[in-house]
């Protein structure tokens, strides 16, 4: 990998507002050294280049991002820590199958990256950054819900804006060939910024409506919400899990149950970017996350971080126990200490914590946590977290990371195979991608992946959103399906809807 710094000029200004053209000559030596090594090595270079700009928030990009037609668009924004992503188009993509998706995704980001060539203004930018996801379970039964999801995706993107406190930079990526035209590259990579950046400034302001309490308003008409599975069905499911742990078949197995949410007519259809401004406003301590595969998209706003990778040193969760929060601040409170002592929450949230921690001793030479779990709360629930921490062995990235820690008990159950041989054999639920990894990785091998909890795959005027739940042998079967139409109210108050006629 060689990166190419050169000094800042004294001006910059918005995309299309000509900055690009001030980078054009620094562009084309990133694109010549590019051109340079595919010659030597006879096969396509990554060339990405990166240059501060004055940009839109982040939701209105993406917005903008879809109406320019450059491609697929994505959004992953993590709002209290002012930190957002949002990608269009796709430079290069890395797509992989079956159990070893996580270990033949390194391999082939490895092989990109060592000979990349990154140009960038200044030497703290994170350079090309690939976005993606992989399945909950590679081995399970796949249905059409989830076409075009497959096991493992890392997408790297034509164009990518990255928010990071109050710094925001643009970065062009294209995979360079021995005969490619490198004036004609440049223009074209010119040419697409410019054309995103008009689309942005075509973007109207978002009006929100919390749809679940005003559809009636908003549609003259209501949703139509359906189990997939019947509550009394599912609730049955838990109980003969519930047997399976007394007779020491496994100590955890987690449940998933999924709903769909229909528009009726032919009018409305679910507005992503208006869903996705909302559940940043609503659950700012959440990973907002959207990405798109032909005309659906994966959406969520999950609390768990999987893993983080920065400056060598590993950061992870355990989250696993939940309860509602109260009506007061004597309740909540109240409600907190109960979920603290509560015997079934902390045994289940103990086992959460050693497999994750056993997990991170492959790749780790230290691996720090507390004693006690702290509340992680959110705005309708609250959960029991524990931090966990790592120095990460030299040599390794995000990806060998995760491949050791997913799925963790918060999400399969344990031990994990026999959790999740019961799952494939009793759930009847396809999860694709929900309760998977999504996220980023950075030119160094660093980044974040969180779970895609509180989620759902979205077309159009129809949506299937998930929920699971932590069954052990102390579970009421249902407390547990209460539980879970708790945690889907986030994604159903977080969905919204536009009229045909405002596009």
């Amino acid at each position: 990998m060689d990166i190419v710094t050169t000094g800042t000029p004294k001006t910059h200004e918005a995309i299309g507002q000509q900055p690009i053209d001030i980078y054009r000559d620094t562009l084309l030596t990133t694109l010549q050294a590019a051109a340079h090594s595919a010659t030597r090595r006879q096969r396509r270079i990554l060339a990405s280049f990166t240059f501060p700009i004055t940009a839109y928030d982040s939701v209105r990009t993406f917005q903008g991002a879809r109406q320019a037609e450059l491609g697929e668009c994505f959004f992953w924004e993590h709002p209290v820590e002012h930190q957002a992503l949002v990608g269009v188009g796709a430079a290069l993509t890395i797509e992989t199958r079956g159990n070893s998706c996580f270990t033949d995704a390194a391999s082939m980001w490895r092989e990109v990256m060592q000979d990349a060539i990154i140009g960038s203004t200044s030497p703290s930018q994170d350079g090309p950054i690939f976005f993606g996801g992989f399945a909950f379970d590679p081995l399970s039964a796949r249905t059409r819900l989830w076409a075009d999801f497959p096991d493992g995706l890392l997408l790297l993107p034509s164009l990518l804006i990255s928010y990071k406190d109050s710094d925001v930079t643009l970065t062009v990526n294209r995979m360079i060939g021995v005969a490619d035209d490198i004036e004609q590259c440049a223009d074209e990579m010119i040419a697409g910024a410019k054309r995103l950046h008009n689309a942005i400034e075509r973007v109207q302001p978002i009006a929100l409506v919390d749809n679940i309490d005003t559809y009636e308003q908003t549609m003259q008409s209501t949703p139509t919400i359906l189990d997939m599975r019947p509550a009394s069905e599912w609730m049955a499911l838990v109980a003969d899990t519930m047997q399976g742990i007394q007779q020491g078949k496994y100590e955890k197995v987690v449940l998933a149950r999924g709903v769909q949410v229909l528009l009726s007519g032919f009018t409305a259809t679910f507005d992503i970017a208006a869903t996705l401004q909302q559940l940043c406003q609503q659950y700012p301590d959440t990973y907002v996350f959207a990405i798109q595969r032909g005309e659906r998209f994966f959406v969520g706003a999950t609390p768990e971080r999987l893993v983080q990778a920065r400056d060598r040193q590993i950061r992870t969760m355990a989250l696993a126990g939940s309860a509602p929060r109260g009506a007061s601040e004597e309740e909540d409170m109240q409600i907190g200490l109960e979920l603290l002592q509560n015997r079934k929450n902390n045994a289940e949230h103990a086992l959460v914590v050693a497999e994750v921690r056993d997990a991170l001793l492959a790749h780790c030479t230290h691996v720090h946590t507390i004693e006690k779990p702290q509340l992680l709360k959110l705005k309708n629930v609250q959960h029991l977290k524990t931090p966990i921490v790592g120095e990460l062995l030299q040599g390794r990235c995000i990806l060998d990371v995760m491949a050791q820690l997913h799925p963790t008990p918060a999400v399969g159950g344990f031990p994990r195979e026999a959790a999740l041989t019961a799952i494939r054999d009793t759930e009847q639920l396809d999860r694709g991608w929900y309760a998977g990894p999504l996220g980023w990785i950075g030119a160094s091998g660093h980044g974040e992946f969180a779970v895609a909890l509180r989620s759902g795959l979205v077309d159009g005027n129809s949506a299937t959103l998930f929920a699971g739940c932590g069954i052990v042998a102390a579970s009421d079967p249902q407390s547990e399906y209460d539980e879970s139409c708790l945690k889907l109210q986030v994604m159903l108050r977080g969905l919204q809807v536009h009229s045909h006629d405002d596009m």
